[in-house]
């Protein structure tokens, strides 16, 4: 890391570590989704949290939901949709968490902090977690003790990001 950047926080060891933080803030429920989750609540918090995805595009937001074979949600007391994890997993090596999305009036409370950490209680121990920022939330992450990783590679998509 260059001089000039301040070091990451310690990352957080252990599977134990992370169901530890697996509980959501008062007022707030976690729960596995997919299969379930109404396409049309997926968009809405995916734009209000501002991720760039395909919202304009519903069959192809509903394509991606229904393609994920791990989607953990938070909602608040009356039901309402405030947060998503949306995940590809093996459940035995490898999760990929796509997108994480907290409605903009519910940030700062821990609800992101939450759905990670239920996603990886749900993968388990011998999984490991890797999600591809978007540039905002970069600092972000190392904050909770997510470990940044500089080894990838990709082949991007035909459609400009949005």
């Amino acid at each position: 890391m260059p001089d000039d950047l301040p070091e990451d926080p310690p990352v957080l060891r252990g599977h134990a570590a992370w169901v530890a933080l697996a509980t959501p803030p008062p007022g707030i429920s976690v729960a596995r989704e997919e299969g379930r989750l109404d396409p049309a609540e997926f968009i809405a918090v995916v734009r209000a949290s501002g991720l760039g995805r395909p919202v304009n595009d519903p069959a192809r937001m509903a394509r991606m939901l229904a393609g994920a074979n791990l989607v953990v949600t938070a909602r608040d007391a009356t039901g309402r949709l405030v947060g998503v994890a949306r995940s590809l997993s093996d459940f035995a090596y490898a999760c990929y968490l796509s997108d994480l999305c907290v409605d903009p009036g519910f940030e700062g409370r821990g609800i992101g902090r939450a759905l990670i950490a239920e996603t990886k209680r749900i993968i388990g121990p011998e999984c490991m977690l890797l999600l591809l920022s978007a540039p905002k939330p970069m600092s972000w992450y190392p904050t909770l003790g997510m470990e940044r990783v500089a080894n990838g590679f990709i082949i991007r998509r035909d459609d400009p990001p949005v």
